[in-house]
């Protein structure tokens, strides 16, 4: 224990000797840390950052239902469109300077909000389970609805100007690519009815069945304009609407289509004996479907006549009311009554799927059988080529103005949806020059100062004992006389 004391009391004393120099090492390491936070604050510089707000996007999902991320701002097409608008050099990787992210700046508001909320008197645990899931819930919402793009302009090598204007552009280009690009704002239910154009002269089975098909699919997208009040008033060029065409394709179907349809089963062609095949045996199959249905609805019916209704209640065996404001016992026949009740409620919803379900089937199999009924046998109508002629016109004229009321219709719903943003505030620099990172320079220099010092009181060398300098002294006196 001596020896280390002693030990430490020289280390001490050695250390008040060169106090001196530790100060000097400290100042230095404070002074390389300042001029590290100085150098790196004037380097560097903070990016442009710019909050718009989602329009038209809802749970991270555009209109027809596909999926949306912020990422969706740097595809290749928006940064290429980005390099020729500001003139990029091929070489410069514009998308390594560029980030976006959700974000919000109203997500600080939400959080004071809450905040405030559970900082009030009397909550118990519920209360506060309750404050946090509405937080959460309303915190996702609000950021999900949000973007914040970031462009580092100093890397990019342009002034801060040109960098707001980069990031005003990118969420501009990318609503300008995906609507007209992707049809992110196509109705789902129209995704599908567009039809090929193709000059179909009627004169033979194949191209008979390949207008048929046509004409069904032009019926069912003009049906779903129709009735969409949205679209209802859409028209072409010639002011024709849905409900229009509807007409000229009833007409065309009535003087045309059906007695050509009925005559080109008769020349015994493998193609219309194929296709009368399938229609007949698709028949088959939807009656086979009605049997069932007509199954369970018995099986329904037979549960319910099944003298499983409960009786009339007994007198005696009712709950008793108690004058007064007294509680009322349910009695077990009364529960029974519920119960029952509940079933057939249960059961009468699920009758009324099964009926819609049979009516559906039962309306396409009408149809069905009037095709198949259609092409038995000859009408007794001549067949021209004058008169085919004539319904090959009708029928590509009917078919194009299909199509530009569909494509018209798209174009209304795209113009009716507007962009895909809104900006919130314009794009700013924010933030200090000096950031926490660089200003982990000081504990990390001071340490290193510690160190040094340290090291410099153990390896200094020992001053000589007094006793040996007090030896010295009279030789040194002596040697003076002489």
């Amino acid at each position: 224990m001596d020896s280390v004391e002693i030990s430490l009391r020289d280390l001490l004393t050695k250390a008040w000797r060169l106090r001196g120099l530790v100060v000097s090492i400290f100042l230095l390491a404070l002074l390389l840390a300042g001029l590290w936070v100085l150098k790196t604050a004037t380097g560097f510089s903070n990016p442009v950052s710019y909050f718009v707000t989602l329009r038209n996007i809802e749970n991270s999902k555009f209109p027809n239902g596909t999926d949306f991320s912020p990422q969706d701002l740097l595809i290749p097409q928006v940064v290429s469109a980005l390099q020729q608008r500001f003139d990029f050099p091929p070489q410069t990787n514009v998308r390594n300077f560029i980030s976006v992210e959700y974000d919000s700046p109203m997500a600080a508001a939400v959080s004071l909000k809450y905040k405030n909320r559970l900082a009030a008197r009397g909550l118990n645990q519920a209360d506060i389970e309750s404050i946090n899931d509405a937080y959460q819930l309303e915190l996702q919402g609000l950021m999900q609805s949000g973007l914040r793009i970031d462009v580092n302009y100093a890397g990019l090598g342009v002034d801060e100007e040109t960098g707001s204007a980069i990031a005003v552009a990118i969420p501009q280009i990318w609503s300008e690519i995906y609507s007209k690009q992707f049809r992110i704002f196509a109705d789902t239910r129209i995704q599908g009815l567009a039809v090929t154009y193709s000059d179909e002269e009627l004169d033979n089975p194949t191209s008979v069945i390949t207008a048929k098909t046509r004409l069904d699919s032009i019926d069912k997208g003009l049906a779903l304009l129709s009735s969409d009040n949205r679209l209802a008033s859409v028209t072409t060029q010639d002011n024709k609407s849905a409900v229009d065409i509807i007409a000229d394709l009833n007409r065309f179907r009535a003087v045309y289509f059906n007695p050509i349809f009925a005559e080109s089963d008769d020349s015994g062609d493998r193609v219309s004996a194929i296709y009368v095949r399938e229609r007949t045996l698709t028949v088959e199959d939807w009656k086979r479907r009605v049997a069932g249905l007509d199954r369970t609805l018995a099986q329904i019916n037979d549960y319910q006549n099944s003298g499983k209704a409960i009786g009339s209640w007994d007198a005696d065996s009712t709950g008793r009311e108690v004058v007064g404001g007294q509680n009322v016992q349910v009695a077990d026949g009364a529960l029974g009554k519920i119960i029952e009740l509940s079933d057939k409620a249960s059961l009468a919803d699920y009758m009324k799927t099964v009926l819609q379900q049979r009516q559906d089937i039962v309306e396409q199999i009408s149809r069905l059988q009037k095709e198949i009924d259609l092409t038995q046998g000859s009408s007794g109508v001549e067949i021209s080529s004058e008169f085919l002629k004539a319904a090959a016109k009708e029928f590509s004229g009917l078919t194009a103005e299909y199509q530009e009321l569909l494509r018209t219709a798209r174009q209304r719903m795209t113009e009716a949806a507007g962009d895909l943003y809104l900006p919130l505030s314009p794009p700013a620099v924010s933030g200090s020059m000096i950031t926490t990172r660089s200003l982990l320079v000081f504990p990390i220099l001071m340490i290193v100062g510690a160190i040094v010092s340290m090291a410099l009181v153990l390896l200094w060398p020992e001053r000589r004992s007094r006793p040996l300098i007090a030896a010295m002294v009279p030789d040194m006196r002596m040697t003076a006389s002489q």
